[in-house]
This record gives structure tokens, C-alpha cells and sequence, in this order.
């Protein structure tokens, strides 16, 4: 059975309201299919509805509208005025406005023994991690004590539904999960019953498509936090151009880095260095980075997170050569332009990003979906297949980005993503990585395209992305 972790499933849920599949039709599909499977097994009768005060207790609300003809009560875990989601709230309020039976559980002292034939538990989905608090542990302890028979809305709760570990968990006879299994529902049959997985309406091809929810499981900011908590980006890079790296290195540190520094040939170090106040630049020996730095450049990785290599180099035979002698020596990378390789170390993350050209000249293959999936699981890397749609696969994992415009030609765009992309990576695993940082890549210069037009710049697109970052964070 195919599985989706809750983690995976939130940011299908985020992604499909970005692209007009709202939350409310979701929740519709869910709580309607939840009343089906209720209708199925029982003629009307009465029902318990426990629903809790997030988008689980939305469901729950749902179903007990579809439910025509049963004898329906709700026992909401909480105050009205807490429940949490619009989409829940407005479902809640027509019940209200029907005069469905509704008791607000406040604390345990107002939950009693129920009489009923069916209970449904929608009190807390996916989000729920460790001990239950009250009033929850208590509905728990009265729902197993029941004779009803029980229909858990998604996940059952009290278990984590990607590890399936409880400690006091509603025990169901039926778990109506939506979409895909989560992971843990195969992992707690004694907890979950009998699994039915209902689909809700989401296409494949929305779930492939790259979008906010991407960005808002990706990017990570600590209240508690200090300098470096939030990355420390090495750029490898620099040569025959100069601007490139500095792009890269300026892109880190407005998608969040906390420390970038850029090591490049003195020959350009005094220019890379003119470009902003914010860069740290170290500079090696003469106008090009070959192997005699190694061991120089490799201590310096050591202070790093993540290495970004391979901007602007330019014409140097022996480049290719370093980069696959360096890479025994980071734990995570991003590779461009002229960093690009076919073969790298098993226990590296690694994020390549080769638009079509450069796909054809490093793995001889044609840039097509069939033969980016084969090269990436063949190196154990994620390809970010740069085009007109971008291609993200680490391999097994395939999605699609459409964001971004003509007008990102321009010279520069694929150094400021290699740059976002490194940001992301050292707090995160490559695929999403990559899958958040072309998304805000390319939302950054549709917002240049909003306000300049098609003929912007490289530095235009980097000054977009806070606000292309803000905007998925608050979708």
C-alpha cells in the first residue's frame, strides 16, 4: 500500500489550495466520505461524534452533516471560540445554525460514559506526538470503554501516524484515512482497525507540482538560536567570471544563511570582494582553483555546512578534478555549471543543477524525465533539472516547478539558485531542498516580472527572495 508521511501530506494540503484546490473542498471530500463509510455498515442510529478543536474536528463536522438520518451528537474537546482553522469554524457554525446536539468539553469533569452505536473520533490528527493531555486522555479512556463501534477520522488518536508508537491511543474498529496511508496506520493494527483510504480529490498532478508547502517545511528560523544556527555556506568558485560566485554567495544569505564565505583565485579576490559589505572572501594562490588547494580549501570546509561549487569558473581542465577530490571531504554539496560531475562519494546529500545542456555533456544522455530519475538514483543524488518546467528527482521522488518566467534567461538566475539551494540544504535533506528552493527561485522572479517587467537582473531576483519566502511562510 502506498504510503505519505504527515509531513509529505501537509504540503500536498498547502500546495493544492495555492493551486485552487481549496482546504474547504478537502475537508468536504474527507468528512462526506467519512459519513459513507459510517452509512455503509449501519442503518441510522445513533452516533457520538468526538471532535477536536483543529481540521480533524473540521472532518468530524462534515461527516455529521452528511450523516442524514442518524441521531448525531458532538462533544467538541474545548471552547468554540478555540477552534483553530477558518475552514473548521465555518463548518462548526452550520451545524450550530442546523440545532445539532452540541456540548463543549471544557475539562474531564464534563466527559460521562456515552450511549451510542457508533462513535467517531475526530478529536486529533496527525499533528499529535507524545502523551495525551486532558480533556483528550480522558475521551480516550471513555471511548474504548464503549460497546460502540468506533470510526477514526484519518488517524486514531494518540498515534503518531508516521511511526505508529502510542502510549493511550482510541482504539478503532475502522480508521478512515484520506489521500494515502500514513506510514504508522500500517504499523498499529490493534490501534487502527480495519484502514480504508479515501480519496479526496487530490490529482497526481498537483501533487507532483512544487509550491508554498514546499518552502514552509524547508525553511527553518530558531527564536533560541545563534550565528550559524541557520547555515554556514562555503561558495567554491570564481575564475574567468567574477560575478557569479558573489551571486551565489548573496543568494545564501537572503534565503537565510547565517555565515557565507567565498573562496576564490586571487587574481579576482579584490573585485568579488567590492561587490557587497555582507561577503566573507578568502582567496588561493593565481588566477584559477586546481588541486594544489585541496587541502587549503578543504580545512576551510570544515567550519561549513554546506559547499556550493563550480560558479563562474570558466575554462580550467582540472577543476572537475577538484571537485571530485573535495567532495570526500564535505558532508553536503550543491554542484553547478562548471562543478557538475558524474560520480560522487555514497555518504554525501548532494543537490546537482544542470540545465539541459549541461545534463547531455556530463551523463551523455538526453534531459528527459525517464533519464534524470535513472542518473539520480544511480548517483544516490537529487537532479534539479533546470528548464522551461524544472525537473526534481532524487531518483524515486519525482516533482515538477512551474514557477518563474521568461525574463529569468538573464544571466546569473542559475548561480542565484545554486545559492538558495545551499541555504536550504544545510538544514534539510536534498530533495526538498531543492524542491523549495526552485520553487522560491522561480516565485522570485515572477514578483521581479510584477515589478520591473521582463528585463531584470540576477541582483533584482536576489532582492525578491525574502519576499518570495514571506509569502509562502504566510499561505
Amino acid at each position: 500500500m502506498e504510503t505519505i508521511t504527515s509531513q509529505e501530506m501537509m504540503v500536498i494540503d498547502t500546495n493544492c489550495e495555492y493551486y485552487g484546490l481549496s482546504r474547504l473542498q478537502l475537508m468536504e471530500n474527507a468528512g462526506k466520505g467519512v459519513a459513507e463509510e459510517i452509512a455503509k455498515r449501519f442503518n441510522p442510529c445513533k452516533v457520538a461524534i468526538f471532535a477536536g478543536l483543529g481540521n480533524n474536528g473540521g472532518d468530524a463536522f462534515v461527516a455529521a452533516r452528511h450523516l442524514k438520518g442518524f441521531n448525531v451528537e458532538i462533544y467538541l474537546m474545548g471552547s468554540a471560540k478555540d477552534i483553530r482553522t477558518d475552514i473548521a469554524l465555518r463548518n462548526f457554525k452550520i451545524l450550530k445554525e442546523c440545532g445539532f446536539k452540541i456540548f463543549e468539553v471544557r475539562d474531564s469533569t464534563m466527559l460521562k460514559d456515552i450511549d451510542a452505536d457508533v462513535v467517531v473520533d475526530g478529536m486529533l490528527g496527525t499533528g499529535v506526538r507524545g502523551k495525551l493531555r486532558q480533556p483528550y486522555a480522558k475521551a480516550v479512556e471513555i471511548i474504548n470503554n464503549s460497546d460502540a463501534t468506533v470510526f477514526a477520522v484519518d488517524v486514531p488518536t494518540g498515534l503518531n501516524p508516521d511511526t505508529g508508537e502510542y502510549e493511550d491511543a482510541v482504539r478503532a474498529d475502522y480508521t478512515i484515512t484520506f489521500h494515502k496511508a500514513k506510514p504508522g496506520l500500517l504499523k498499529a493494527k490493534e490501534i487502527v482497525g480495519e484502514l480504508i483510504v479515501k480519496d479526496i480529490g487530490i490529482p497526481k498532478e498537483i501533487e507532483m507540482l512544487t509550491g508554498p508547502g514546499d518552502v514552509k517545511i524547508t525553511y527553518k528560523r530558531f527564536e533560541a538560536g545563534h550565528k550559524g544556527n541557520h547555515g554556514r555556506i562555503l561558495i567554491v568558485g570564481g575564475g574567468e567570471y567574477t560575478g557569479a560566485p558573489a551571486l551565489a554567495a548573496l543568494a545564501s544569505y537572503y534565503t537565510g544563511a547565517d555565515i557565507v564565505t567565498l573562496v576564490v583565485p586571487e587574481s579576482i579576490y579584490s573585485i568579488v570582494a567590492s561587490f557587497s559589505p555582507n561577503l566573507i572572501v578568502r582567496k588561493v594562490s593565481g588566477d584559477a582553483i586546481t588541486l594544489k588547494h585541496l587541502n587549503e580549501i578543504a580545512e576551510i570546509a570544515k567550519r561549513h555546512h554546506v559547499a556550493v561549487i563550480g560558479m563562474g569558473v570558466g575554462r580550467n581542465e582540472e577543476f572537475k578534478e577538484f571537485v571530485a577530490e573535495f567532495l570526500k571531504d564535505v558532508d553536503k554539496a550543491v554542484l553547478d555549471a562548471d562543478g557538475l560531475i558524474s560520480d560522487i562519494p555514497e555518504d554525501v546529500e548532494c543537490i546537482l543543477t544542470p540545465h539541459a545542456g549541461e545534463f547531455k555533456k556530463v551523463f551523455g544522455l538526453d534531459a528527459n524525465l525517464e533519464n534524470t530519475k535513472k542518473v539520480a538514483e544511480k548517483m544516490g543524488a537529487t537532479i534539479l533539472l533546470k528548464g522551461r518546467v524544472d525537473i526534481i528527482t532524487d531518483g524515486n521522488r519525482v516533482k515538477i516547478n512551474k514557477s518563474g518566467n521568461a525574463g529569468m534567461t538573464v544571466g546569473g538566475t542559475g548561480d542565484v539558485l545554486a545559492g538558495i539551494a545551499g541555504a536550504f540544504l544545510a538544514l534539510n535533506d536534498p530533495f526538498r531542498s531543492a524542491c523549495a528552493s526552485v520553487f522560491v527561485n522561480g516565485r522570485a522572479g515572477d514578483l521581479c516580472l510584477d515589478h520591473f517587467g521582463y528585463n531584470y537582473t540576477a541582483y533584482d531576483l536576489i532582492k525578491m527572495i525574502p519576499r518570495a519566502i514571506k509569502e509562502a511562510l504566510e499561505f
